[in-house]
């Protein structure tokens, strides 16, 4: 009876992994608790501490982990195998900032080295940041105090979080990665504004749908992103979105830019305002509004008129339409010993025959016309 006691015995007690399993493997082979998450001897803890060995589990449940000669499929529960990234990782790590990192769209490339397999060098040791692009990308080289570092709390010298920023005066560029942090103000990784802004609508500038953090400084296509349309960077559209002639910020823009009332050739940006080479060029962004007029032209913005000798003593206001045509700006004919008082339109052509027809039309070419240009055009 001892004999038989003794082999009983035997039978039930827990034989080594790797083993040929005949019958019950997971009450023979593995410790009770196996399969119980909350159990030290959870197959995951036990795999861990085995240094990860998926090769010990394949030698029973095969290659695929398909089942084997233990006739148990590991992919029961694992729908993409053991060795797969989602198998331990799921989504993603949701320790500290992860998920607001993956949130975010930020990929795990941009702070690890990401294995091609599961048994790949580096990968099952020790977690090492390794920065990515993004990190390391410096937009005015001059701007980075120093190569991207994980200093075991915090990130510092990365781009992400504004500190090779131009000028950024972020709040956060160093937060720390187990701190619960509002995420979405502007003012972390950057001033709001930045100190080389003075205007604080954002959008205006920086359209919502371009990507953000990407290592580009993101003003869409040209000057018509900010203001103005497709066909013309001169409003309408102004930078509060008017489209009518009535506002301040949109006028007779157009009018001067097309020449539409024949009375000049198209007059350029450039004799009003000083057009900046660059978006970010001295006294463009970073000035505050309104926009300058150059001071040749007698801009009074109380009135809306200019003083410039375009419109004579007429001074049409800025914002209204319909209200120059011949005799606007000079007489006709004008008052002085050149001309008589009698003198129709037709006379003009007489001597200013590169200005006007001889129905007195102004003469207009390919290049333009000689009206309003500043120089009396006369035999």
């Amino acid at each position: 009876m001892l004999v038989i006691a003794l082999s009983l015995a035997a039978c039930a007690e827990q034989r080594p992994l790797g083993e040929p399993c005949i019958d019950d493997c997971v009450a023979r082979v593995h410790a009770a608790g196996i399969l119980e998450p909350t159990s030290e001897a959870f197959h995951g803890r036990e795999l861990r501490r085995r240094n990860w060995d998926f090769a010990l589990c394949a030698s029973c449940h095969g290659d695929d982990f398909a089942g084997g000669r233990a006739g148990v499929s590991c992919l029961e529960c694992h729908r993409e195998g053991p060795t797969a990234c989602v198998t331990c990782h799921r989504d993603g790590p949701t320790s500290n900032a992860h998920a607001t990192h993956r949130t975010n769209a930020v990929e795990c490339a941009e702070c690890h080295v990401v294995p091609s397999r599961w048994d790949a060098p580096g990968h099952l040791g020790s977690v090492d940041v390794t920065f990515g692009a993004r990190a390391q990308a410096t937009p005015v080289p001059a701007d980075r105090p120093g190569p991207p570092l994980w200093d075991g709390a915090s990130c510092r010298n990365v781009y992400c979080h504004g500190a090779a920023l131009h000028a950024g005066g972020g709040l956060a560029t160093a937060p720390r990665w187990e701190a619960t942090v509002e995420t979405g103000r502007c003012d972390r990784c950057h001033a709001s504004p930045p100190p080389s802004h003075a205007r604080t609508d954002c959008a205006t500038c920086h359209p919502a749908s371009a990507p953000h953090v990407d290592g580009a400084l993101q003003l869409g296509s040209g000057c018509s992103d900010c203001h103005g349309s497709a066909t013309s960077p001169a409003p309408p559209r102004d930078l509060t979105g008017n489209q009518f002639t009535t506002a301040l910020g949109v006028g007779a823009h157009q009018a001067h830019l097309q020449g539409a009332s024949r009375l000049a050739a198209p007059i350029a940006c450039a004799t009003c305002h000083v057009v900046p080479a660059t978006v970010d060029a001295m006294g463009h962004i970073d000035s505050p509004a309104p926009a300058e007029v150059v001071a040749a032209v007698g801009w009074e913005r109380s009135t809306q008129t200019c003083s410039t000798a375009c419109h004579g003593a007429a001074r049409p206001p800025w914002t209204s339409s319909g209200q120059v045509s011949c005799g606007s700006c000079h007489g006709v004919p004008p008052s002085d010993a050149s001309h008589t008082p009698t003198m129709p339109i037709t006379a003009c052509a007489s001597c200013h025959p590169d200005t006007v027809d001889a129905f007195g039309n102004i003469v207009f070419t390919a290049v333009g016309s000689k009206h309003l240009d500043g120089v009396v055009d006369a035999p």
